[in-house]
């Protein structure tokens, strides 16, 4: 989708525009659509916004690329924490759920980092989209961690079936992390839509 090969070195906001597609914008426009009708307009839409924007440019770098870069993944921590801020606010007291679960995660991603299980990119990652998705509910996000982690599974089984050689290839998985988090946005959508259907 893109027309020539990103650079090995560190991906800036330069190069990341001249490797965009113009079929991005329409992704992101659909996701975008997604976001608002899934939270409206409320704590987590700034992540989920910003999520929604970079979705296909983290998608094909890291097919391209096997990295995240910082330049798309960093600012969706800062809009993380305008959102917890927000529920702050809107609650008056601390989102003590989703700060747990943030946390929680993140200790668990780092611990996979370690181990040489994840990239730094994919921690990133991850903790953006658990703070997002854990003001909404922090089932959901453990929800599309799960779901995330049984795509990779399954899609490392795959390979393994296929090409026993390369085992110890890494598999992208930030676009199994999006999927994940895209598709729990979808039903969390749909639910409401039920919800308000049979009320």
């Amino acid at each position: 989708m893109t027309s020539e090969r990103l650079p090995r070195h560190s991906i800036g906001l330069a190069e990341v525009v001249q490797g965009a597609h113009p079929s991005y914008a329409a992704i992101a426009g659909l996701l975008l659509c997604l976001s608002f009708g899934s939270v409206g307009i409320a704590p987590s839409i700034v992540t989920l916004a910003w999520l929604a924007l970079v979705t296909p440019s983290l998608v094909v770098i890291d097919l391209r690329l096997r990295r995240l870069p910082n330049v798309l993944v960093v600012p969706g921590l800062g809009a993380m924490l305008i959102d917890g801020g927000w529920a702050g606010v809107a609650s008056g007291e601390l989102a003590v759920n989703a700060l747990v679960t943030t946390t929680i995660v993140t200790a668990v991603m780092l611990v996979l980092n370690l181990v040489g299980g994840l990239g730094m990119g994919d921690v990133k990652l991850s903790v953006v989209m658990t703070g997002c998705l854990s003001l909404v509910s922090p089932l959901l996000a453990v929800s599309a961690l799960m779901l995330a982690f049984f795509l990779g599974g399954g899609y490392s089984a795959a390979l393994l079936l296929r090409r026993r050689a390369q085992r110890r290839r890494r598999i992208a998985f930030g676009p199994l992390l999006l999927c994940a988090f895209w598709t729990v946005v979808v039903l969390n959508a749909l639910t409401g839509i039920w919800r308000a259907s049979v009320t």
